[in-house]
């Protein structure tokens, strides 16, 4: 099953994330997700929700030679807002280290212009270098790609990060 798990994720990136989509201004998803995913630049993490913390702070140095560890678990073991408050508790933390953990629950759907970002098997924590997410949110915001993003999916997904 957690196999399984992993498997889809990848036929999400590849079905989903990484392909233009025209409500996005057939920008895909995830811009940076393809080169990753067939540079073998991504890690998957099969946790549950009560080893999360303890699996982050021991993948994090993944991160010196990965662009993203995806970390996943069954979704019935948190509510969103659980998910929410660990990721939070744990951004206070490494955001100073130069991390940065983005979260996404089944229970809390991701709207962008009519766009449902979520992934939706599983719950998924996604944690990046800071400084390199924040770099290419500045290259994307150039070129326009959050031109169809409404303030409140700004907020959610982007303006934070350059605000803590």
């Amino acid at each position: 099953m957690r196999n399984k798990v992993k498997a889809d994720i990848i036929k999400w990136l590849i079905d989903f994330v990484e392909k233009p989509n025209p409500l996005l201004n057939n920008w895909a998803p995830c811009p940076y997700a393809r080169q990753a995913r067939v540079n073998r630049k991504i890690a998957f993490v099969d946790c549950t929700f009560n080893n999360l913390a303890l699996e982050i702070l021991k993948n994090l140095p993944q991160l010196d030679t990965k662009d993203v560890v995806i970390f996943y678990y069954d979704p019935t073991e948190s509510t969103a807002e659980e998910l929410e408050a660990i990721v939070e508790k744990i951004n206070r933390v490494v955001m100073a280290e130069n991390y940065v953990l983005l979260e996404d629950h089944p229970e809390r759907e991701e709207l962008v212009n009519g766009v449902k970002m979520n992934f939706g098997k599983a719950a998924l924590v996604l944690a990046q270098r800071l400084s390199k997410l924040n770099d290419a949110s500045e290259q994307l915001k150039a070129k326009g790609y959050y031109h169809h993003w409404d303030q409140a999916a700004l907020n959610n997904v982007v303006t934070w990060r350059f605000n803590n």
